[in-house]
Order: structure tokens, then C-alpha cells, then sequence
């Protein structure tokens, strides 16, 4: 295998989103090298579909695996967008499907390939939603706290599993953040969605970001199967 094992690579699936670069930013701000995974690449991206069978997932990681070398932590940041069109016209059943494809298949499909290819200490950082266990009112928060709860689930399980390894499993779960899809809300929308929010603050991917980057630094401090929420601001 290719690369030098004694440095911090960190795979980022949905790198090109708001996070994904925020997190990419505040990943080699640390010195970590930074692999990034898209389903639209850029230059330096790998092209990465998660609708795609598990072997081929499972095939695309361990090539990159090969040339990189193996990885310190792997963070599935891709989830689907039901709030913007087409999607969000489509029947609730059409967009629950969108969601489990990604969020919850994807998840489970890396998840279960990166593990052969992460060092004895590597950590798999999946994203669950700080309202997942709790519950949310309307169509969304149903649709969204339904599959990240099961990601989260999925996530503590996978930890038991791997309770004999070194190898670690977080979910880290942020609230309401304010990506690309925030940005292109209506003042009158924004402040709909607001009501919501149980602070009334949306969070910055650059927060999130920061915060990711800290948890892989700490890893070794945190039991896995924890379940990482951003701390509120205070008031």
C-alpha cells in the first residue's frame, strides 16, 4: 500500500457541499491531508455515487485507499436535499426514498467499506441531527428525524460490533446550519424556519467544521458510539 502511515488522512464524502468544505478547510488548517468524495467531482475530488451497489462503493474506496494510503478518519457528510425542487414537490414516500438512499444507505455502504482501510485508531464520523430522537413537527422534520435516527442507530450498533477493535464510530449531530439551500431563502421563509429552531440560531458550516475537526483530534478521549452535539451558543 502506498502513502505514509504516519500521516493524518481524513475522507470526506459530500466535500463540495457547505460543510464539506468547511471541513476541509479546518482539516488541513490541523496539517491533515484531506480526500475528498463527490458526486459531481471537481479537479481534486473522487467521483464517488452512493445510489451505487455496495461492491462498487466498497470498490472506488479501496482503490483510493491503495493510492493514498489507509485512512485516520472517514466523515460521511452527503445527505439529500428534499427541501428544493424537484424533490420537494415529489409525494412523501419519493422523498423518503431520496433520503434513505443517501443518508442512510450511504452511510451504511461506507461505513462498512473504509473499515478494512482505516488505521488501528481510525474513526467512521457519521451525521445524524440534533432533533432525530426527539422528534420534529411537519412533513421535513418527520422525514428527517426518521433517518437520522436511524443512522444514529445504525452508527451505536456498528460501534458494539466493533467493540473489540480499536477502531471507533461517532454520529455527530448538528442543529439547523445555514448551507447553500439557507442562503436561498426568502427573508419571510427564513424567519418561518427560524420559529423552529429551538434557539433561534442557525449554526455556520464553519462551526460544524471546526467542530468535526475537533472530534477526530480527540477521538482517543471519547468512547465510541457517542454522539456528538454541537454545543449551543450562549444567549
Amino acid at each position: 500500500m502506498s502513502g505514509n502511515s504516519a500521516r493524518v488522512i481524513v475522507g470526506i464524502i459530500g466535500v463540495t457541499g457547505g460543510i464539506g468544505r468547511a471541513l476541509s478547510v479546518a482539516c488541513r488548517d490541523r496539517g491533515y491531508v484531506v480526500v475528498g468524495f463527490s458526486r459531481n467531482p471537481g479537479t481534486d475530488e473522487v467521483p464517488l455515487n452512493l445510489s451505487a451497489p455496495e461492491p462498487m462503493v466498497s470498490r472506488v474506496i479501496a482503490e483510493t485507499a491503495e493510492r493514498v494510503g489507509e485512512f485516520t478518519a472517514w466523515v460521511n457528510l452527503a445527505g439529500a436535499d428534499i427541501l428544493s425542487e424537484p424533490v420537494r414537490s415529489m409525494s412523501y414516500e419519493a422523498k423518503l426514498n431520496q433520503l434513505w438512499e443517501i443518508d442512510v444507505l450511504g452511510s451504511v455502504r461506507c461505513s462498512r467499506a473504509i473499515l478494512p482501510h482505516l488505521v488501528a485508531d481510525g474513526c467512521v464520523i457519521n451525521i445524524g441531527w440534533d432533533d432525530a430522537c426527539i422528534g420534529h413537527q411537519g412533513t421535513f422534520g418527520e422525514l428527517y428525524a426518521l433517518t437520522k435516527a436511524a443512522v444514529t442507530a445504525y452508527s451505536k450498533s456498528l460501534a458494539m460490533t466493533l467493540n473489540a477493535s480499536s477502531k471507533k464510530v461517532f454520529v455527530f449531530a448538528p442543529g439547523w446550519v445555514s448551507t447553500r439551500w439557507h442562503a436561498g431563502l426568502t427573508t419571510q421563509q427564513r424567519d418561518t424556519y427560524t420559529e423552529y429552531i429551538t434557539d433561534g440560531a442557525w449554526q455556520t458550516p464553519e462551526e460544524v467544521g471546526e467542530a468535526i475537526a475537533d472530534l477526530i483530534v480527540g477521538r482517543a478521549a471519547l468512547d465510541s458510539g457517542t454522539v456528538y452535539v454541537l454545543p449551543k451558543r450562549e444567549s
